[in-house]
């Protein structure tokens, strides 16, 4: 992939080589950039420069935008990532001291009388079904 990006970027470098080699006359041209807003005394007009200069600084402005937008967008995406590790750890907290508590719960004596306690009333109640089943069928 890095050999098919690099020959790509070749490609494109050298057509706009071209392009530029053979409309050298446009390009080399110097072209004197003015503002007018609409009052005599504020007119203000640039030096000359060759067509070449305005679009290497255009295209530099790009870049410089384009970057600055990519690390705004990475570090908002960084504090994010930073909060949701911290959420993340607060829960995972969260389950280990309520699965402490579940431990603690299953390990209590009392709560094996009661559930003792509850196995034979659930004992009761399925022998009394199992009667009323036979009965029903005979």
């Amino acid at each position: 992939m890095k050999k098919i990006k690099l020959f790509l970027g070749l490609v494109i470098i050298i057509f706009a080589s071209l392009i530029v080699y053979q409309n050298r006359d446009y390009f080399f041209a110097k072209q004197a950039l003015s503002l007018d807003l609409g009052v005599e005394t504020w007119l203000w007009t640039a030096p000359g420069f060759e067509n070449l200069a305005y679009f290497g600084v255009m295209l530099l402005i790009g870049f410089l935008f384009a970057g600055f937008m990519g690390l705004s967008s990475k570090l908002k995406s960084r504090k994010m990532i930073k909060t949701q590790k911290i959420t993340i750890k607060s829960h995972q907290e969260m389950i280990n001291s309520l699965k402490n508590e579940l431990q603690a719960f299953r390990n209590d004596p009392y709560r094996k009388d009661i559930e003792d306690e509850q196995a034979e009333e659930a004992e009761v109640v399925v022998e009394k079904a199992e009667e009323e089943k036979v009965g029903a069928e005979a």
